[in-house]
Parts: C-alpha cells; structure tokens; sequence
C-alpha cells in the first residue's frame, strides 16, 4: 500500500507530478486530467482557506489548472511541482479576492459549513468544530494550518509558498495549534 499524505496524494508522487506537467507542456490532455484528480483537493483547500466561499474556491480550481495547462510548458523540470501548483492557486485566490473588490471577514462566513471535499468522512459536528476551529484563527495562521496538515506542505515550503519568514511560520504554527488546542477542549455547545 502506498503512503498518503493528508490531501491523498502518495508521498512520492514529486516525480510523477514532475513527468505530469512536462507531459502537459506537450499538450497532453490525459496527463492534464491525471494532475487534476491528483491535485484537485490540494487546490481547493488552498483557495478556500483564503477565500472562505465554496464556489469561488471552485472557480479558482478551474482558473488554477488552465493556467497549468497554458504555462506548463514554461515548467522546469525538477523543481518542486506541488509548490509550483500551489502557488498558481494561492496567488489565484488573491487575484479573485482582488476583483470581488472586497475583504474577507470571518463574520462573513460564520454558520457556514465546510464543504465536503474538506472531510474526509461526513460528520456534522466535526466540520461544524473545524469550521469554527478556523475561524478562531487569524486569516493566515488558519492559512498556515491548511498548507501544513491538509495540504501536506513541510514549514519551509509553506515559508516558500507565502514568502514570509521560515521561523514566523514555524511560530504561527504553534501558536495556531495551541489555539485550536483550547478551542477544541472548551465544551462543544460553545461552537453553534
């Protein structure tokens, strides 16, 4: 049995990613479709951590892989293609935020659920208490969290990613974690 991270995809799926998007650079629809099915839930969860909206979080799925397909070719071989995809779909969301000409608040989105595609077994409570969870977060540390345990990203590539320092991901983290930590231990009837 192969080893998974939390978004799915097999550990080892660096080079198969890489030999993916050299195929796609040669128009190849097939390895496009492969990347999607692999990549799909990776890219959702990034774009909805910062945008908060199940629909536009779609729609930057989609903008994210024709954007793969239409510079693919421009790839270079050997780098680091979840972090290359990654940031097509980070910097994605924030065009996307840009043109909805708005902020993001938490008030926004409280009560809303978290989309299915997030959880890996459908339980109310559980995406109710992760939603919440989330929202007890400042904006980028809940990004931070996202990037780190659902998305898989190591504290250096989510450094890389966000182009903010290595040691202030590291502590963001930690303090994000120590949060969710208390939020997680006060009683449930708190959370609705």
């Amino acid at each position: 049995m192969t080893d998974k991270n939390l978004s799915g995809v097999p550990k080892n799926e660096t080079k198969d990613l890489d030999q993916l998007i050299l195929l796609i650079g040669n128009g190849d629809q097939k390895a496009l479709q492969t990347l999607y099915y692999q990549c799909k839930r990776g890219i959702f969860t990034v774009a909805y951590s910062i945008l908060h909206d199940y629909q536009l979080a779609e729609d930057v799925l989609q903008e994210t892989i024709l954007r793969i397909w239409e510079h693919a070719s421009s790839y270079q071989s050997g780098s680091r293609p979840k972090a290359w995809i990654y940031a097509i779909a980070r910097n994605k969301s924030l065009d996307m935020m840009k043109r909805q000409n708005s902020t993001i608040s938490i008030e926004d989105f409280e009560g809303t659920p978290l989309p299915n595609v997030l959880v890996t077994h459908v339980d109310y409570d559980e995406k109710l208490t992760l939603t919440s969870g989330l929202d007890c977060l400042d904006h980028d540390d809940a990004l931070i969290i996202v990037l780190k345990v659902i998305v898989g990203f190591s504290h250096l590539e989510t450094s890389k990613l966000l182009k903010i320092p290595y040691r202030t991901v590291r502590y963001r983290y930690q303090k994000a974690i120590s949060r969710l930590k208390i939020f997680l231990s006060e009683p449930h009837e708190h959370h609705i």
